[in-house]
């Protein structure tokens, strides 16, 4: 088992590491020139020092750090005529400190790494979005040496095929995701452009609230997406995936420890939402309670506020999980199956989902909604609260 850990730069992460299995650590700064994948509102401030001390602290430790640079969408900036030489400068930077290799998810990106450093390991990002073995080999031929997956870590003969080519397969484990999310491809590229340098990024970004609606409307939805839990990276370790990455960037350390304990030890005999990101009910809730305590179009914040607080009570009884739980979902051909001809996870989550205390059969959802579209203004630049302080 090798895990992969976000970091959040706090000195107290690495020593608190200790023996634990995680061979490497991932991040960078909250903004850089094409962006690192996530929105720097959410990020702690990292300064050059704060970067270099945690680099040292990492490689003290025997460990690796991979730096992101894997924004799914570059801003149209690539046509610029300096664009190339300012990428080839900030990585030039970071391999003169000592970063052992990057996460990337754009071809043309990867490209430039390979030909100026060829023995820098490169992984490939979720962000890529790597859904079949022709383009987990496309990527191998660049020079990547590992493929992240996230959305597709169930799908068996993806896994099993990609393996086969000789790629060192690395799986998200603790996001959730919902299954074949539509709503991701705008995420990704909203999350891309924000975290660039100079980008007038919304605060928050709508594609969550779009996605946890899903959630409220039906909790099913959280079993089956994509996380996979600590019991179960044996189903994976068949396949002979043996790599499994834990996000987390925007977690404080206390968290991200519990996450790294839970999948090193295999289990975790309690709420699973306590170590998966659960995106779909922190950043929504806290939005909207933002804009409802500003008063922002009360006639949509307040029924929808309401009807996400019962995600904030909800609860993931992992010890009531059947056993084989994951072995059950890759036999199944989620991508050509209908949820409702099949009932497993249906059938699963009314054993493991508690409401407010109640099991799911007593939660009924919301029968209306308004649309929420109307919020987007109350999202971008100037509509909200300010992010942290940027490097």
């Amino acid at each position: 088992m090798e895990l992969v850990l976000a970091s959040n730069f706090d000195p107290k992460l690495v020593p608190g590491l200790g023996s634990l299995p995680v061979e490497s650590l991932f991040g960078n700064f909250p903004t850089s020139l094409v962006g690192g994948g996530r929105p720097p509102n959410i990020l702690p401030s990292v300064t050059e020092e704060d970067f270099r001390r945690h680099l040292a602290e990492v490689h003290a430790s025997g460990r690796r750090f991979y730096a992101t640079v894997n924004s799914a969408d570059t801003g149209l900036r690539e046509y610029r005529p300096s664009f190339l030489e300012q990428f080839s400068r900030e990585i030039a930077r970071l391999v003169d400190w000592g970063v052992d290799g990057f996460v990337v998810a754009v071809p043309l990106l990867l490209d430039r790494i390979h030909q100026e450093y060829p023995d820098l390991s490169l992984s490939v990002s979720t962000f890529a979005r790597i859904r079949t073995v022709a383009q987990g080999e496309y990527f191998l031929r660049r020079g990547a040496d590992t493929l992240v997956l996230e959305e597709a870590n169930r799908d068996r003969g993806l896994l099993t095929g990609l393996v086969d080519l000789g790629a060192r397969v690395e799986v998200l484990v603790n996001q959730t995701c919902i299954h074949d999310c539509p709503f991701r491809f705008h995420h990704l590229s909203t999350s891309s452009l924000a975290s660039q340098e100079g980008a007038a990024g919304p605060w928050f970004e709508y594609p969550l609230l779009q996605c946890g609606l899903e959630m409220v409307k039906d909790p099913v939805k959280l079993v089956s997406g994509i996380f996979v839990r600590p019991e179960d990276l044996s189903a994976l370790e068949e396949l002979g995936v043996h790599r499994f990455k834990i996000s987390g960037r925007n977690h404080p350390t206390e968290w991200l420890l519990r996450a790294a304990r839970a999948y090193s030890d295999r289990r975790y005999p309690g709420n699973l939402l306590d170590v998966l990101s659960y995106v779909q009910d922190r950043g929504p809730r806290g939005a909207l309670r933002r804009l409802r305590a500003r008063g922002d179009a009360p006639e949509v914040v307040g029924p929808l506020s309401d009807a996400f607080e019962a995600l904030g009570e909800m609860e993931l009884d992992n010890r009531a999980f059947p056993p084989g739980f994951l072995r059950r979902v890759l036999a199944t051909d989620c991508g050509r199956t209908r949820c409702s001809d099949c009932g497993y996870c249906a059938q699963v989550a009314r054993r493991v989902i508690r409401i407010r205390g109640a099991p799911l059969d007593r939660y009924q959802p919301p029968a209306t909604l308004p649309d929420p579209s109307a919020l987007l203004p109350c999202f971008g630049p100037g509509g909200g609260p300010p992010g942290p302080s940027r490097p």
